[in-house]
């Protein structure tokens, strides 16, 4: 199936516009620095560098993934199976292709508050050297560049955590409990290995992005200094919380979509590992005729086996209702046929 490049659309604009307002900012506090600050580096003024070194930063995040994503993934996939070889056995999932625009937007989000929220170490030195302070015309714009300057720096280290579990994903390699571990009580456990390692970094993320933004832009500036804020100050946190993850998704989409265009490499490569490592290929199967669909969503076959539905349930059982009624109209095709030859024979 080739997937239409219209889905790059929606991405493009997304760069486009949250990337260049982020360059914008950083273009505009780094020009209003103080003359001590605005020191020359190769020839160049600090905001042009800083704009420079951010134009040049995409070529070397590409290289970045190309050079460590599959090796990286391939050291968490040997980790995975070393840590659940006892109880997990491994599978390579036939998965479906389709991956739109908002998908493509959405897996930048993780290393994005991931990158966010461990920047923060970054913030005061950033803030010393460059002597970045309140911002004349706006108070938040400083604090804004602050946040992304510092983000951006550690976006690198962030994408060689979550490219890897890109290509695993992509991949559709997944540990599943062998049958004897069925046997003790406890619910059937399918993870993808991607998934597996996200979570962990994921949930750092989401755990200290909320801590750092509020210690940041509300603890920091007014309980701590004991000012109380008002409506419009803490609508301007509200904007910088929400706005400096999206600024710093618009710098990794790119490198999204470049792992959507090695798709066919990295299958084949990881595809390669896992079976080495024991995974079989899992094909998808048929949905077998039922005698019964329950409400709970569970397939019921004759011989009394239960086969746990999809999240596609509801055009699961419009697909059997259906086959169900083409079994009626046909029987009852066959009965008309057999009246009406019943009747010829009578009439001999």
């Amino acid at each position: 199936m080739v997937l239409s490049k219209g889905r790059y659309v929606l991405p493009a604009l997304f760069c486009l516009v949250i990337g260049g307002s982020a360059l914008q900012i950083i273009y505009l506090v780094t020009v209003g620095l103080p003359s001590g600050s605005t020191m020359s580096i190769m020839g160049l003024t600090m905001p042009s560098f800083i704009v420079l070194l951010l134009g040049i930063s995409l070529p070397v995040l590409f290289a970045e993934y190309f050079l460590f994503a599959v090796p990286i993934a391939s050291m968490f996939l040997f980790v995975n199976r070393a840590v659940k070889a006892a109880s997990y056995e491994m599978n390579i999932m036939n998965i479906g292709p389709v991956f739109a625009g908002r998908h493509i937007i959405r897996r930048a989000a993780a290393p994005a508050l991931f990158s966010v929220a461990s920047a923060s170490m970054l913030r005061e030195v950033i803030a010393g050297y460059l002597a970045i302070g309140p911002f004349p015309e706006s108070p938040f714009l400083g604090e804004a560049a602050l946040s992304l300057m510092s983000a951006l720096i550690f976006m690198p280290i962030a994408l060689l955590i979550f490219m890897p579990t890109w290509v695993l994903n992509d991949s559709g390699i997944v540990t599943h409990l062998k049958t004897s571990k069925l046997e003790v009580r406890q619910c059937p456990d399918t993870q993808g290995v991607g998934r597996w390692v996200s979570n962990i970094f994921g949930g750092y993320a989401l755990i200290a992005f909320p801590i750092t933004m509020f210690t940041t832009y509300i603890y920091g500036p007014y309980f701590a200094a004991d000012v109380v804020p008002t409506l419009p100050e803490l609508l301007g946190a509200l904007t910088l919380v929400v706005g400096v993850p999206l600024f710093v998704m618009a710098f990794i989409v790119p490198v999204v979509v470049v792992n959507e265009h090695s798709q066919d490499r990295i299958r084949r490569k990881m595809g390669h590992l896992a079976i080495k490592l024991g995974a079989t290929v899992v094909e998808k199967e048929a949905i077998k005729k039922t005698t019964r669909v329950s409400t709970e969503g569970i397939l019921a076959e004759s011989a009394g086996k239960e086969i746990v539905s999809s999240a596609k349930t509801v055009d699961l059982e419009k697909k059997l209702k259906l086959e169900r009624q083409e079994i009626t109209i046909s029987q009852k095709g066959v009965r008309v046929r057999k009246e009406a030859k019943d009747k010829k024979d009578k009439k001999r």
